[in-house]
């Protein structure tokens, strides 16, 4: 009996121990994300894009670079052939340019803020005020929080400044691994006022940090007898 007891006193202070645990909050690992991404010139990696709308899926694969305040280069490649482009994005600063290649059409806008500095490549939200817009909250996930990765929860706050699309819903995810506390994959789930979503999940592979890059990293060119279509003033 003494055994019994003494071993039931036993668990209950490992697992008193466990749970006591010292665990990142929510605020920790958006001021640390943030701290990186401040500290950061630019950053590089490989992509694959799930799209799902509905009963539809699309899966794309490629590779980005984002440079700050908003400069970004995103290139789709060819399912079958990995070195085949297929399609280009280019923010440079002032302009933001989308290509594809296989009907040679170029669409050119004017970006609205060209000092606009980007949550994350292509989510176009700002850091700057962010707690004020939104809501943020930690999402458990025992298999990623064993590896170091943390899921942070965004919703915008109920306020008619943060819903100028009336009833429909955002979420953003942001995936966020201990160490240098860059992103591995983020989300952006859209629910319309039909009741349909679209949900973006995208997951990063061979993540680079401050790398060299070439000085026209950032400039597009318009390809030889392309249609150039421009949709700023629209």
């Amino acid at each position: 009996m003494k055994f019994l007891y003494w071993s039931f006193v036993l668990l209950c202070f490992l697992l008193c121990f466990v749970y006591s645990g010292y665990t990142y909050t929510v605020d920790e690992i958006y001021t640390n994300f943030k701290t990186a991404y401040e500290n950061s010139k630019n950053f590089s990696a490989d992509f694959e894009e799930i799209t799902l709308y509905k009963t539809r899926k699309g899966v794309a694969h490629g590779q980005f670079t984002f440079g700050k305040p908003n400069l970004l280069r995103k290139e789709y490649v060819d399912h079958k052939d990995p070195d085949k482009i297929i399609k280009t994005i280019v923010l440079d600063g002032t302009y933001a340019w989308s290509y594809a290649r296989v009907i040679n059409q170029v669409n050119k806008q004017k970006l609205n803020d060209a000092r606009r500095r980007e949550l994350l490549p292509g989510m176009g939200e700002s850091l700057d005020g962010l707690s004020e817009k939104w809501d943020m909250k930690l999402v458990p996930d025992d298999a990623a929080n064993s590896k170091g990765v943390h899921q942070i929860q965004l919703t915008p706050k109920d306020s008619p400044v943060n819903r100028p699309h009336g009833d429909v819903k955002e979420i953003f995810g942001i995936w966020v691994k201990e160490g240098e506390w860059l992103p591995v994959q983020f989300g952006h789930v859209i629910e319309y006022e039909d009741g349909s979503r679209r949900n973006v999940i995208v997951k990063l592979s061979k993540i680079q940090r401050d790398k060299k890059l070439s000085p026209n990293a950032f400039k597009f060119v318009i390809p030889k007898g392309a249609e150039v279509i421009d949709l700023s003033d629209k």
